[in-house]
């Protein structure tokens, strides 16, 4: 996974007010099959740990294909920002 220095400045300020200071990737269910979500978690013992800038980011196993040409990225509007994954592969 590659991730943006934008995601990781919006992320830093998103976990401003956590205990956790770590984003974990790993697949959930989708409409139409595994896709990748992105929560606010320590690290599990088997995860892939990078740390950027301060930040602790944490790829599960079972994600790791998945995430591979993705980039975390944020994509802003008038009103807001929020977090995208370029190149994710849709499963419908």
């Amino acid at each position: 996974m590659n991730i943006t220095n934008e995601a990781i400045d919006f992320m830093k300020t998103a976990l401003e007010d956590e205990e956790v200071k770590s984003v974990r990737i790993c697949t959930e269910a989708g409409c139409c099959g595994p896709t990748l979500g992105l929560h606010i978690a320590a690290p599990e013992a088997t995860d892939d740990v990078k740390d950027y800038d301060g930040l602790t980011f944490a790829v599960s196993k079972d994600a790791e294909a998945m995430a591979e040409n993705v980039t975390l990225d944020v994509e802003s509007t008038e009103d807001s920002a929020s977090l995208v994954l370029r190149g994710l592969q849709e499963t419908c």
